[in-house]
């Protein structure tokens, strides 16, 4: 028995990752052997003539002859998994262990395939939500997103996968199967791959896949040597065969053992701190190696291990400086089992996570591979260019936009809902919170511009259509300034005829708007209670999910009278929309966004100065009586940009240069936003028109923002008083990350600006605004916010270097939850509470506002609500919109949603459009019609 040392370390956000394929021979191990048998019918008897024979994992392999024999001879593993397949049939396999034997017979009984799914039904599987699941299973089951090999490996017969979600004891988990071997093709290694799937399951923390796989070298394919080395190199296979082999070199791999009394919110990302408190330097001779019967070998592993390969470029993030790999091991069970090649017997007893966790099909090398004696340079196991794009492709977004209706007359209003789509959901926090809703005709002239606040991804807003606009074809634009970065790519664009209040519009049909692949299926129950002169509806909205595990999600629900709206299905659904999330990757040709993540309102403009005096200075920006304020740079040409402003309507910003007196130097001037050039319009939709009974319109746009039909729903501006209370940290809601005594009292000498960046992503406030300055940080301490002083020059990070950690109590930081502080929470916010209060600020800062200029800033939209005719005295007027509502919520507990309201009695006939989203990515939209009866 040799004892041999290892470790693990425990990662803060890792995901675990178990694999049931590892990889490589060795030729040391390979023993020299013939291998027979039959294969055939196991009903019938009869010989399977052409079937396959292999050695899962290799290239070794054979076919059966005419009379279903097959021979095997030549060097094979000692511990192998031999399998038979033959079309329309179910595949086999048996476990083999050659010890002494030089030949071994085996013989497979095959059983035919039922209930066979025919061509026809193969196609119909492949709807929209398939194509979705497809692109979530390649980017686990191929290869991750950024992994240069990805490109080069395709599936060629995905049309053998189905998919299904499910729940069990509480954990919801992505499934996936195939019918027939799934067919791959691995240009960047040389290999073409039938992957027999057994299983495949993916969950929150990680997943797990097992198969059969034949692999077979590609014809014409020169110069993979070296691509091959390099992959063996930096795989898991070759680290645990230098490991049994006594072959570690300290130049190459280092071994660490992580604290297991310390989890992973106390770790930092300083290497050198880390040594010798969570992470301990082992040597090989800590853990015991032993070898077993049967050419196995058992590794104790009681903890985990972290180990670095040095000789393995990489871009880190998990500490600060160090850009080689890292990875991670975990044995559940104490131990796990590897053959001498160091191929792992159970891929279950051994968890991965860091670099040897993102190994997928795309990097799988058969057993049997023989690696050259000088491996050489190593090839880059990733490319930095297409790390970048994938970054750049993972944060993508783009707004959807529903209609309460199809068309619309001068004077009226447009009610829609927005849905924000995401390429990376797990990206929606830090991307943007404003909206730009166009209105412009077919001149490419700009009719109405809005911005709207993005509130959880979504938007509720209304759009006027002036009263004296000229009746036609107009097309609403939607996007953030965020997605103008990406082109056409970033903008949602939405037809919508403005008709003479006359006239209807007349769709030929709706059987296209209309969803055929939605799971989720909806049901109305509705009671009409009708006097002389209105009617009162209660309605009952109720979601059928097939999933047990309802996990819930927004729609809108327009409710329309039927004889005044015959041209609801004009507009695409979102379904339509869901399909952007499946089209291929952008070509980015920018190496920073020019258009920044706005997360509020922003303001931008330019300093100026005397002559030869810098333009570089801090720009102190105020919203009112210091509700708000923010300081930022502008650059050497003096322009500065600050966002996170939030207020409807119009609000009085001060802005002004403060030298170190606090008197205000130079000149500000702001620019306008500019606003995109439309560079497309839609055709004129395919639609006729007929008379309208009802020609009044009553409640017109101006109505609504005057009348008393309505209480407005107005946007709530942050309250950035500073209350009295630390136990709910001051109003300001729930922090990202929590600095407690149970860690602060392991750095007792440290002050408080390493502490802080120790404990952050990169050394930062993990603030993403993607290439943006931030400047410094809000800083509150025991209830009052730090001022940077212009006198001494002193910021955030200065300040916090002047206070040990011994005099704090506890460090609270906001990053993703940053904008409920408005502007000033734009580069993150720090809480700190001092022992005693010891070090509390002046919190009595009075703005004087003599010094600055003031400039009048448009906001967001006022948006009413729809307004509510029941409210009214005496007889409801007919109209065409009778409800809206743009956000109705569901889940387990709230599957049936009540509504009521009252419309006229002359209206007979309801159209009921519901449009939405399930938090699974699920489309939803169904058109209801309802006779009103008593």
């Amino acid at each position: 028995m040799r004892r041999i040392l290892t470790n693990f370390c425990l990662k803060r956000v890792v995901f675990y990752f178990l694999f049931t394929l590892f990889f490589f021979g060795n030729k040391d191990v390979l023993t020299a052997q013939s291998i027979s048998g039959r294969v055939f019918d196991a009903n019938t008897r009869k010989p399977l003539p052409f079937a396959n024979v292999f050695i899962s994992n290799t290239t070794i392999g054979s076919t059966t002859d005419i009379h279903g024999n097959y021979i095997i001879s030549g060097s094979t593993p000692q511990n192998f998994e031999l399998a038979a397949s033959f079309v329309g049939y179910y595949t086999k396999s048996t476990r083999i262990d050659i010890i002494d034997s030089i030949h071994i017979n085996v013989d497979f009984e095959l059983s035919p395939k039922v209930n066979q799914l025919d061509e026809v039904e193969l196609k119909a599987r492949r709807d929209k939500k398939w194509e979705r699941n497809l692109k979530r299973f390649e980017k686990v089951f191929l290869a991750l997103p950024d992994d240069p090999f990805l490109k080069e490996t395709k599936i060629l017969n995905p049309w053998v996968l189905n998919f299904e979600q499910l729940k069990e004891g509480g954990r919801k988990y992505f499934l996936a199967n195939a019918q027939e071997p799934i067919l791959i093709e691995n240009n960047s290694l040389g290999y073409q791959i039938e992957y027999h799937l057994q299983q495949f399951i993916e969950w929150r923390r990680g997943l797990h896949y097992s198969g059969l796989v034949k692999f077979q070298e590609m014809e014409g394919k020169r110069d993979i040597e070296e691509v091959r080395n390099s992959t063996f190199r930096g795989s898991l296979r070759y680290f645990i065969q230098l490991l049994i082999q006594n072959k570690i070199d300290t130049l190459e791999f280092e071994i660490y053992k992580v604290n297991p009394n310390l989890s992973a919110s106390q770790r930092t990302n300083n290497f050198g701190y880390e040594l010798g408190k969570s992470i301990k330097r082992i040597g090989r001779d800590s853990l015991y190696i032993c070898e077993l019967t049967e050419n196995r070998i058992r590794i104790e592993l009681p903890y985990r291990i972290e180990v670095h390969n040095l000789q393995m470029p990489w871009l880190s993030d998990y500490y600060e400086h160090i850009n080689n790999s890292i990875f991670w091991l975990e044995a559940p069970r104490g131990f796990f089992i590897v053959d001498e090649s160091g191929v792992l017997l159970d891929p279950r007893q051994l968890v991965r996570s860091g670099s040897v966790g993102r190994e997928r099909m795309a990097r799988f090398l058969p057993h049997d591979f023989e690696p050259s004696e000088d491996f050489g340079a190593l090839v880059a196991a990733f490319d930095s260019t297409l790390v970048e794009k994938f970054k750049w492709n993972s944060l993508r977004e783009r707004p959807h936009l529903s209609l309460n209706k199809a068309f619309y007359a001068p004077g009226e209003a447009i009610w829609f809902s927005s849905q924000m789509l995401y390429q990376n959901p797990m990206k929606a926090d830090s991307l943007s919170k404003v909206l730009y809703v166009d209105l412009y005709g077919k001149d490419f002239d700009l009719v109405r511009t809005e911005k709207f606040e993005i509130k959880n991804g979504h938007v509720s807003g209304v759009l006027e259509v002036p009263d004296n606009l000229t009746a036609g074809d107009y097309v609403l634009r939607a996007y953030t300034n965020w997605s103008r970065n990406f082109g056409e790519d970033g903008f949602f664009y939405l037809p919508v005829p403005v008709l003479p209040s006359d006239r209807l519009a007349v769709a030929p049909s709706i059987e296209d708007w209309v969803d055929p692949e939605g799971e989720i299926e909806l049901s109305i129950d509705a009671k009409f209670t009708s006097n002389e002169w209105n009617t009162r509806a209660e309605l009952s909205v109720n979601i059928h999910e097939p999933d047990l595990d309802i996990r819930g999600g927004r729609i809108n629900i327009s409710i329309l009278d039927a004889d005044l709206n015959p041209a609801i299905g004009l507009n695409a659904p979102i379904a339509k929309s869901l399909d952007w999330l499946m089209e291929s990757e952008l070509g980015i040709l920018f190496e920073s966004p020019k258009y920044p993540i706005e997360f509020g309102i922003s303001v931008k403009g330019y300093f100026s100065d005397r002559p030869k005096r810098p333009l570089s200075v801090p720009i102190t920006i105020v919203k009112g009586e210091l509700e708000d304020y923010g300081v930022v740079n502008s650059d050497s040409s003096g322009y500065f940009w600050a966002t996170g402003l939030s207020f409807t309507d119009s609000a009085m910003i001060s802005i002004a240069a403060l030298n170190k007196r606090r008197k205000a130097i130079g000149n500000v001037r702001l620019v306008p936003n500019s606003i995109p050039e439309v560079r497309h319009f839609f055709p004129k939709l395919d639609y006729q028109t007929k008379l309208n009974p009802i020609t009044d319109l009553r409640y017109r746009y101006a109505d609504l923002m005057e009348g008393d039909y309505f209480e407005l729903d107005e946007f709530t501006i942050t309250n950035t008083e500073i209350l009295n209370s630390a136990s709910d940290n001051y109003g300001y809601g729930n922090p990202d990350r929590v600095i407690g005594q149970d860690q602060l009292e392991l750095w007792p000498d440290l002050t408080l600006d390493r502490i802080i960046s120790m404990n952050m992503p990169g050394g930062g406030m993990g603030r993403y605004n993607w290439g943006t300055e931030t400047g410094s940080p809000l800083l509150i301490v025991d209830g009052a916010r730090f001022f940077e002083s212009p006198e001494s020059g002193e910021t955030v990070m200065e300040y916090l270097a002047t206070i040990l950690v011994s005099e704090v109590e506890s460090i609270k930081v906001y990053t993703f939850s940053a904008p409920v502080f408005g502007m000033q929470g734009y580069a993150g916010v720090i809480l700190v509470e001092t022992k005693k209060g010891a070090r509390g600020l002046d919190g009595s800062l009075v703005f004087d506002d003599s010094q600055f200029q003031k400039f009048t800033i448009r906001g967001f939209a006022n948006v009413p609500e729809f307004p509510d005719f029941k409210k009214q005295d005496g007889v409801i007027y007919r109209q065409s919109a009778v409800y809206w509502n743009p956000q109705l919520e569901w889940d387990k507990d709230n599957t049936s949603i009540p509504i009521s309201f009252e419309m006229s009695s002359q209206t007979k006939r309801l159209l009921i459009k519901v449009e939405g989203i399930s938090y699974d990515n699920d489309p939803i939209s169904k058109i209801f019609y309802m006779d009103v009866k008593n």
